[in-house]
């Protein structure tokens, strides 16, 4: 089988996965209910990191460990799904606030309109390549 087609069964695999789970256990990954912990989702997904990388670690890599490799796949994706959806939230509070007449500071820089926090966004997408949907 070629690359390309294992690339992309595998990723199809943990898409359907993180799909499945999220339906099953409510999107509490990405929205904890912070019943027993009070971590937020950086927190608890960091930490569920670190148990499956520390079963690796313990077991090794094997047929055994195979499904603990998927989980971590997961649960990255899910990690940068909330960094990406954090960044969200702050660009539109920051939105927000522009459009209720507010002004931001930012490294020395004025924003004033939702086109000056739009073009900041873009610039600071441009250096690290990160994305926000505005």
């Amino acid at each position: 089988m070629k690359t390309e087609k294992v690339i992309k069964k595998v990723c199809k695999e943990v898409q359907d996965l993180l799909i499945k789970k999220n339906k099953d256990y409510g999107d509490s990954a990405l929205n904890p209910s912070n019943v027993f912990s009070k971590g937020d989702v950086f927190e608890s997904l960091g930490s569920r990191i670190d148990d499956k990388l520390m079963r690796i670690q313990n077991v090794g890599v094997c047929d055994e460990t195979e499904d603990t490799i998927l989980d971590l796949i997961g649960y990255l994706i899910l990690y940068k799904s909330a960094m990406i959806m954090e960044r969200d939230k702050v660009y539109n509070e920051e939105k927000d606030f522009i459009e209720n007449g507010g002004h931001l500071s930012v490294n020395g820089r004025m924003l004033s309109t939702v086109d000056d926090l739009d073009i900041y966004y873009s610039e600071k997408e441009e250096e690290n390549g990160n994305w926000i949907n505005k």
